[in-house]
């Protein structure tokens, strides 16, 4: 009888829990049950450490990469971000991060929130440190960074060569935490980091803040990718020197930041224009599909009013920039110096269905050769279906591009590559001379094809990480 008496107390229990109030809606979802096979990440990582790719990996707060350790991070590995901690793994200068993922296993940083709760903001990025020069000082904090002992968190050097390691094939996800104005954790920051580190196909999905930001340092990169980023797409501060080439920016017209969004913001020190070494990065063959070409518009009034020039040159920049294809921006580009600081090269660009026709501004000291504005303003009909197949030519129906099967610049799956009649596939003048490694005919990220460097069809790339199954 007594064990008849615990049987029945035992299912009284159940149907009771069971019965109860369910608090967990669809604004309050239950959290993610964690994996028997994910490994909780926090701390400190003092020692060389090589994760495992049949495991996945959850970051607590910030994770310092302690020089001289070396994280290891194979191919196909998912590391997942807590928000609660603000979870950011930071490599500090002298130590590297591995991180080497391959066209159809790439490495994917992402939320650790459920499918269709991910949202920017989910964990604070991948902070990359180094000993290269900028024009601060050798020792310097990492914006977003703050509390910190020691080395960590520091950037600056003497050594324009050093090498942080190999961040190749990665998606990052939803990260970037705004502490305070001008004061942010950024989806992928690079301090000081140098040429002996390699980044390449790298994507960056859904960023809080921007999604590039280099402070000085001389690191090269290609193949980058940008999308629904809420503030600037690339940006660059302190004395920045590198290459980038072959990078492919889409902005969402309903998100921008307060401060202004770009898709490059183009600075020096802004506590001192004229030091050395000034900002000086190059970038070619980047292709930006603005908010424009994804809304419909009468008026400005159908996009977010904080988005900006698809290009800002502000005082102490000499960026150079060659053989683009910008589209869809408000202004096309502005100068905010003119200043002898502030030389810039802009050379070979194709401004297409910008809000305004020329650049805004003026920089006496400025080189422009062969701009070519077509489509712009808002009363012109746009020469977007010159470019790319299954687009939409009418301003009042442009949203369809975002969503349309055949547009070329479907924003969760597009294949942005040119028609083979567009006048842009060929006739790009030579960038030898300029320092980068290739040299396509073609204008913007993409001819006719997406060239092998994209790797654009094996699976590392995805634009609709809020639905992914990981």
């Amino acid at each position: 009888m007594k064990k008849l008496n615990l049987l029945l107390l035992a299912a009284l229990a159940v149907i009771t829990f069971g019965c109860k109030d369910d608090d967990n809606g669809p604004d309050n979802p239950l959290p993610e049950p964690t994996p028997s096979n994910q490994v909780v990440v926090q701390g400190n990582i003092t020692s060389n450490t090589t994760w495992e790719s049949g495991k996945t990996y959850l970051l607590k707060g910030k994770i310092y990469v302690q020089s001289p350790a070396v994280l290891t991070i194979p191919a196909g590995t998912k590391i997942f971000g807590d928000k609660a901690s603000q979870a950011t793994l930071i490599i500090n200068r002298g130590a590297k991060i591995m991180a080497e993922g391959t066209a159809s296993s790439p490495i994917i940083f992402t939320s650790n929130a459920p499918v269709g709760y991910r949202n920017r903001g989910d964990w604070g990025g991948i902070v990359i440190l180094g000993k290269a020069t900028n024009n601060k000082s050798t020792d310097v904090t990492i914006e977003g960074v703050t509390g910190t002992s020691g080395d960590d968190g520091k950037h600056g050097g003497s050594d324009d060569a050093d090498n942080s390691g190999k961040l190749k094939f990665v998606r990052i996800e939803f990260a970037g935490i705004p502490l305070a104005d001008d004061n942010e954790l950024n989806s992928l920051t690079m301090g000081s980091v140098g040429s002996g580190t390699e980044i390449s196909n790298v994507m960056v999905s859904y960023a809080n803040d921007d999604a590039f930001e280099w402070f000085g340092g001389t690191v090269n990169a290609s193949y980058l990718i940008a999308t629904s980023t809420w503030d600037d797409d690339f940006d660059t501060d302190l004395g920045y020197r590198g290459k980038v080439q072959f990078g492919y920016i889409q902005r969402d017209p309903d998100f921008a930041d307060k401060s202004g969004s770009r898709a490059f913001e183009c600075s020096g020190n802004k506590d001192n224009a004229a030091a050395t070494p000034a900002s000086a990065p190059k970038f070619a063959n980047v292709t930006v599909a603005g908010p424009l070409v994804y809304t419909n518009y009468s008026s400005t009034s159908n996009y977010n009013g904080n988005y900006r020039a698809a290009i800002e040159m502000n005082e102490g920049t000499r960026v150079e920039i060659y053989n683009s294809l910008i589209m869809g921006f408000p202004t096309s580009a502005q100068y905010n110096t003119s200043s002898a600081a502030g030389a810039v090269v802009l050379s070979d660009i194709f401004f297409i269905h910008n809000g305004t026709t020329s650049l805004s501004g003026t920089n006496a000291n400025a080189t422009t050769t062969n701009l070519t504005f077509g489509g712009n303003g808002l009363a012109i009909a746009n020469s977007l279906v010159d470019l790319y197949a299954g687009v939409d030519t009418a301003k009042a129906n442009r949203k369809n591009n975002a969503t349309a099967t055949a547009s070329a610049l479907n924003f969760t799956n597009p294949v942005p590559v040119l028609k083979s009649t567009s006048a842009l596939t060929s006739g790009a003048p030579s960038l030898t001379a300029k320092g980068f490694t290739a040299s396509p005919a073609y204008y913007g990220a993409f001819g006719s094809a997406a060239d092998a460097g994209w790797n654009w069809t094996s699976g590392w790339i995805n634009f609709d990480p809020i639905n992914a199954a990981y």
